[in-house]
């Protein structure tokens, strides 16, 4: 099955990026795309921009040629206790919040299961991230159970990433299937991804899609499955995420880093 909602798509506010959001949509509008979400990484990574960017992707238009453009953002998680790279600005603005460990200066790509298993535990706990991505990455080995589990308990949505079963992050096949497998088992929602970082990637992802097909995932249980099966599941999140964001990585982050990046 061709889903036609994509909700990890990045443009080229991240350097490593090569098409515009107004590209992305176009393509996404000639092949029937009917939702994608942009979702750039969090300040944490050093190929993003000053954070104004991420706040300012609030003048995109939410249809561009008849396709929904979901405002979000891919933070980064920077600590055991589930703290984000993302301040209350930012924090506002996004319809969709993913959230990934992706090796920064504030932590590192980590051999250490428990601790990674932790500071994924403790971020659905907090309620701050609808979506975790690239779970399956295995430089952050994690227990798939366990965050299975607590994903079915907190309502929120675990990543099937075409990309790392591309070749993005090698190792990731057997991962993957651990991770879908104990997310069947719970009940999970997950979502199918591109992880695109070039408009013609958007909407193409076999190989995850596989996965889910082998082990006959639920069709009402994948959010690409549906718009109607999308915005319930957000307006479901919406209602569970905290007002505030305010983790102490956060102020170690934005004000000594970057002239500007001052919290508010």
């Amino acid at each position: 099955m061709d889903y036609k909602i994509d909700l990890h798509v990045h443009s080229n506010t991240n350097v490593h990026a090569f098409s515009t959001i107004k590209e992305n949509a176009d393509y996404a509008a000639e092949t029937g795309m009917k939702v994608i979400a942009i979702t750039n990484h969090g300040p944490a990574l050093e190929d993003t921009p000053h954070w104004w960017q991420l706040i300012n992707i609030r003048i995109v238009p939410d249809y561009i040629n008849g396709v929904r453009i979901l405002k979000g953002v891919e933070a980064n998680i920077v600590g055991e206790e589930g703290e984000l790279d993302i301040n209350q600005k930012i924090y506002e603005q996004m319809e969709i919040i993913l959230a990934g460990f992706h090796g920064n200066h504030l932590y590192p790509k980590n051999k250490d299961k428990e601790k990674n298993t932790r500071a994924v535990i403790n971020l659905m706990k907090t309620q701050k991230a609808d979506i975790i991505v690239h779970l399956g990455n295995p430089e952050f080995p994690i227990d798939y159970k366990e965050v299975a589990r607590t994903a079915k308990e907190y309502n929120i949505a675990l990543e099937l990433n075409n990309s790392s079963l591309g070749g993005t992050r090698v190792g990731s096949e057997k991962t993957c299937r651990e991770l879908a497998k104990y997310a069947k088992e719970f009940g999970c929602f997950i979502c199918i991804n591109t992880d695109s970082h070039y408009c013609a990637q958007i909407g193409h992802t076999p190989l995850a899609r596989a996965i889910a097909e082998e082990i006959n995932y639920p069709q009402e249980l994948i959010l690409n499955s549906s718009e109607e099966i999308l915005y319930k599941f957000l307006e479901m999140r919406k209602s569970l995420r905290p007002e505030k964001i305010r983790d102490t990585y956060i102020e170690t982050y934005y004000s000594p880093m970057k002239k500007g990046n001052k919290v508010e």
